[in-house]
């Protein structure tokens, strides 16, 4: 019997885990060593004088910081310069606080000098947050900002960041693209301004803003992370300039600090399954279909009310009779579903010196998919490392490496599964696939796609990300910084199919290697200054210079003709055929420019202007460079006399901002032109020539969006009950769109600075302290809301007095969303009592799709179609619930969307109703059956007259995104074993989900990829929907552990 893929062992996690504990280890010794001399006197104990300095956050003296001896009252204030000095027993606990800050405990361990850098209390109003390049009070921003911290990242069981933060940012829409492993979700902050170019947001790590856009954040481990900071108005995003169009997400990893070495480990392994199944018919149920699409009749049209066909002439195939004789029928999708799993495991160690601080981790990551040939692997390594070398000088480092491994897998999986007719057999007498399970010559078994070795996409990514910084502390508020961050990222893809495949059919192997190189780097030269006048008036500016630049090589060879098919896509010179061979380069570099003033009176009133200067190489001589200004305002109203000593509103905060952004995301060859090979009849000889792929245009500009923001913050109850409320408009000018071309031109498209759209929204989030009793029992929500509309207000053509036409070709309308659905619309089936209405009106006859006819003229054309709605919802969030009792704790949070419509590639794909292939279990129109769901089958139609009709659906859902219950155990045990913190919990993710639309998941996102009718070039379909080869998204069931020595 052959192999089917079998499930993937642990073996390179175990060697891969076991080379870097070791080397942790190390680590550990390194600065445990660093610190014995200082604690060999430690068994004496005696008074010593102790003598240091307290710093904040930023790396900055702290005066009027608390430096006291626990257990007494003995203490001391730190001075100007944040020093200290107090006579303390070598064996003694210093306990640092400040206001605003985490108290820190330290043992002296004889020791005679001990900086310290505090550590902002997350419980206060005014937490430092990430604003990019630089910090600010929360209390001070101006922008729109909204923070997650690493608690809830580390909830959600997810090898990607981005999807655990789904659903708990206002304004932030996440949706996932199916269940295949490794794939990334696409994200969009306060909805979509471009058409043709991109609107995904920019990623900034560790303060690198990256080249590689959502791939970058799949190589990071969400267990690095310490805060992500999304930034979704102009005002805030201004400063990135040409990259910060579609919002801006700051990822800021963990970083080590001043005190013992602590050692983490955290680690979950879960079980995995189809959140739900689509109703497929079975043998009996795909019997009468068939014959429903065979009747009798003269003509086609003759055939709705004619006699069935004996079922000698309707199944042809003897394989079919066979099966109806036996009761036999087959359910493919049960054959290639399996139960998938997913593992995590993280060892970090952090701690340092007074001059030295360190974080450093390895983690690893696998996930078994639901079909046996689709698998995710990642490796990560990561080695953040902070350095004073005295007070003037501070270098650092964030080095990241990662490996991962994903077996993409075949489509045809889950196609041909989806397809097949459930009366074909799908194993001989041996047990092993029948490739063919009928005679139609047409459909495959899916099963052969998973015998080991027939079908291989695997997809390898290597990357090393290390940026470094230099501070030099000038003079006091006064800071310069460079950070350098080189990323090197390769990727190979190998693909090989073999014979007996869905693509080949019995036809020799072929194989294809793409190799991809990229090196990109990030030079950054910071100005910081930040001074108080007269304790009053607080001022900060900054100046950046930046250049950002990427080399990307692509390499790839194809072959077919194989001779030895166990050789995959290795060796690929044996092979008989060489197929197409290509190679490319793609350069591009970005120089910038930015000031920032930021200036607050008392800590009420709030102002923030920042301009900053992009010059592209991806456009035109001429118009490479633009400016993009941002301003900003804020009024702190709790902190005026007549609010400041309020029992009811603890902060309230108004704010006010305009900004300008940039997006230049196309092809960086886009105003050249690129040329490519081509055959043309030489006399009666084939030569090879060269013409131009697209039309380059010399003119390609910037699309600017300009945005207004307000908003406001509140805090109740002493900030029990903290929230924001937020409304914006965008207008977007100069559309970077690619503009459909008649076939007559040569060209599908051009790239023009064209159109505009409009976006407008609001967003709404809270937070409460519904019961809070420290000790016992607590409960907290969140909740968060968010709402926009869309519009196109202006495209090229125009009519005789300059207004602005719709596109129907590109299906663009003025006033309406970029993506929009416009077909006929669907009121029913045509009845056996509407025989001359059905002829007239569509030349249609009773069994088939009735259309609405929008203008009243008694006839069906293309002037009845309309715009049936959008992918747009009317509103989407998120709802999380906290409960904690002594050590017990439980959360459940809940996603939701309403509103939107889904256009489903689906159902065009399996509710044909050709009576070929399998069909959704729909209940279809007959002379006995008189539905108005579905229509009549017909086996002289691929797919109904008008199928697209009922491809249309409501994609409104409410999920059960996570549910985790967990322990943590108490101190007067986890002190018995060495340990500072032991955490066991179970968590389930996509456990339930409620939603009318009736397939695997109704959370689908938007397709890259766009239909175009052949002849005409008019887009045929755009937005969101599934394809037939989707893998289903997955629910799981996890258990896990954290524990911290």
């Amino acid at each position: 019997m052959k192999k089917l893929l079998s499930k993937k062992p642990l073996l390179r996690a175990r060697s891969f885990l076991s080379l870097f504990i070791c080397c942790l280890i190390g680590t550990y010794s390194m600065f445990a060593d660093e610190n014995s001399g200082k604690m060999s006197n430690s068994i004496e104990v005696f008074q010593s004088t102790v003598t240091g300095i307290v710093y904040d956050e930023n790396g900055s003296p702290l005066p009027g910081a608390s430096v006291v001896i626990k257990g007494t009252t003995t203490g001391v204030v730190t001075g100007f310069d944040g020093d200290y000095s107090i006579d303390a027993a070598a064996d003694a606990v210093l306990v640092f606080g400040y206001v605003g800050y985490s108290s820190q405990e330290i043992t002296v361990n004889g020791r005679s000098t001990i900086n310290v850098n505090m550590e902002i209390d997350a419980s206060q109003l005014d937490e430092v947050v990430v604003v990019g390049y630089g910090t600010q009070k929360k209390g001070e921003v101006t922008g729109s900002i909204s923070t997650i911290g690493a608690e809830s990242i580390e909830k959600i069981q997810t090898a990607s960041s981005i999807d655990a933060i789904k659903g708990q940012v206002a304004g932030v829409d996440i949706q996932a693209n199916g269940g295949r492993p490794g794939e990334n979700s696409t994200v969009r902050i306060r909805g979509r301004r471009s058409i043709s170019a991109s609107n995904d947001p920019l990623y900034v790590i560790d303060g690198i803003p990256q080249i590689s856009g959502n791939a970058a954040v799949a190589d990071i481990n969400p267990q690095d992370i310490e805060t992500m900071n999304v930034l979704k108005d102009a005002a805030a995003t201004a400063i990135y300039g040409s990259r910060g169009a579609n919002g801006v997400i700051l990822i800021t990893t963990k970083r080590g600090r001043v005190g013992d070495t602590k050692v983490s480990y955290s680690s979950h392994f879960g079980i995995t399954s189809a959140t739900r199944l689509v109703d497929m018919m079975n043998g009996e149920e795909f019997a009468a279909l068939k014959r429903e699409s065979r009747r009798i009749g003269a003509t086609d049209a003759d055939r709705w009310n004619g006699p069935l066909a004996p079922d000698e002439d309707v199944f042809d195939d003897p394989i079919e009779l066979e099966s109806l004789a036996l009761g036999r029928s087959t359910d493919y999708l049960d054959l290639v579903l399996d139960n998938g799993w997913q593992t995590n495991h993280q060892v970090s160690v952090s701690g340092g010196s007074e001059k030295t601080t360190f974080n450093t981790s390895v983690g690893y990551f696998n996930e078994q998919g639901i079909i046996s040939n689709m698998d995710f692997e990642r490796f990560t390594g990561r080695l953040n490392l902070d350095h004073r070398i005295n007070d003037i000088f501070k270098v650092g480092m964030s080095f990241t490496v990662s490996h991962s491994i994903q077996n993409f897998g075949s489509n045809a999986v889950m196609g041909e599964a989806l397809a097949n007719n459930p009366l074909g057999v799908p194993f001989d007498e041996n047990g092993d696939p029948i490739f063919l399970p009928t005679n139609d010559g047409i459909r495959t078994n899916p099963l052969s796609e998973l015998v080991d070795g027939a079908f291989v996409d695997e997809r390898k990514v290597t990357r090393i990300f290390a940026p470094v910084y230099l501070d030099i502390n000038i003079a006091k508020g006064l800071k310069w910084t460079t950070n350098f961050g080189p990323d090197i990222r390769y990727r190979r893809r190998g693909e090989f199919r073999g014979s007996f495949t869905n693509d080949n059919r019995g036809a020799p192997a072929d194989a294809e290697v793409e190799n991809l190189q990229n090196f990109g780097y990030t030079l950054e030269n910071i100005l910081n200054f930040n001074k108080t006048f007269n304790e009053k008036h607080n001022v900060g500016v900054t100046l950046l210079q930046s250049i950002q630049s990427s080399r990307q090589e692509t390499y790839k060879g194809e072959v077919s003709n194989i001779p030895y098919e166990e050789q995959l896509f290795y060796n690929m010179s044996t092979a008989s055929v060489r197929g197409n061979i290509d190679s490319d380069l793609e350069e591009w570099t970005l120089a910038s420019f930015m000031g920032r003033v930021n200036y607050d009176y008392k800590g009420k009133y709030l102002f923030q202007a920042s301009l900053r200067a992009d010059g592209s190489s991806r456009l035109a001589e001429g118009r490479k460079w633009n400016y993009f200004p941002g301003v900003s305002a804020g009024w702190r109203i709790s902190q005026e006399d007549f609010l400041i000593n309020s029992n009811t509103i603890s902060d309230l905060k108004l704010r006010v901002s305009y900004g300008e952004v940039g997006n230049t995301s196309v092809n960086p060859y886009q105003t050249q032109g690129t040329l490519e090979a081509t055959d043309y009849a030489y006399g009666e000889l084939l030569a090879l020539g060269f013409s131009l792929s697209d039309i380059p245009n010399s003119n390609l500009g910037w699309e600017v969006s300009k945005t207004i923001s307000a908003g406001v913050d509140f805090g109740l109850l002493n900030n029990r009950i903290t929230g924001s409320l937020d409304y914006y408009s965008t207008k977007t000018e100069d559309l970077l769109l690619d503009r459909t071309l008649p076939p007559s031109s040569g060209y599908s498209s051009v790239f023009q600075n064209i159109g505009s759209t409009a976006t407008k929204g609001f967003e709404f989030s809270v937070n409460g302290d519904v019961i809070s009793n420290p000790g016992g029992f607590n409960w907290n929500v969140g909740f968060n809301i968010a709402t926009y509309t869309e519009e196109i207000t202006d495209l090229p053509l125009r009519d005789e007095n300059g207004n602005p036409l719709d596109d129907i070709g590109n299906k663009w309308f003025i006033g309406q969303p970029v993506n929009v659905f416009f077909d006929y619309e669907k009121i029913g089936i045509y009845q056996a009592n509407e025989v001359d209405l059905a002829a007239s009106a569509e030349g249609k006859v009773p069994g088939e799709i009735k259309l609405r006819d929008q203008n009243g003229d008694g006839v069906i054309t293309d002037e009845d179609r309309i715009i049936l709605g959008t992918d747009i919802p009317d509103y989407y969030g998120g709802i999380t619930n906290t409960f904690e009792y002594k050590g017990f704790d439980l959360s459940f949070f809940f996603y939701f969307r309403q509103g939107q419509m889904i256009r489903s590639r689906f159902h065009d794909s399996n509710n044909a109703l050709f009576g070929r292939y399998n069909n959704l279990d729909v209940d279809f129109w007959t002379i006995d059956n008189p539905t108005n769901e579905a229509p009549r089958p017909n086996e002289n139609q691929e797919s109904p007259k008008n199928g697209s009709t009922l491809s249309y659906f409501d994609g409104s859902y409410l999920k059960l995104r996570n549910l985790t219950l967990g322990y943590n155990f108490p101190s007067s045990l986890t002190e018995k074993l060495n340990i500072s913190n032991l955490r066991l919990f179970v968590a389930g993710q996509n456990l339930w989900f409620l939603s009318d639309y009736e397939t695997f998941d109704p959370e689908v996102s938007e397709e890259d990829d766009l239909r175009r009718d052949e002849e005409t070039g008019e887009i045929e379909e755009r937005g969101l929907g599934v394809s037939s080869s989707t893998v289903p998204s997955n629910r799981m069931w996890s258990i896990g552990l954290n524990v911290t020595f």
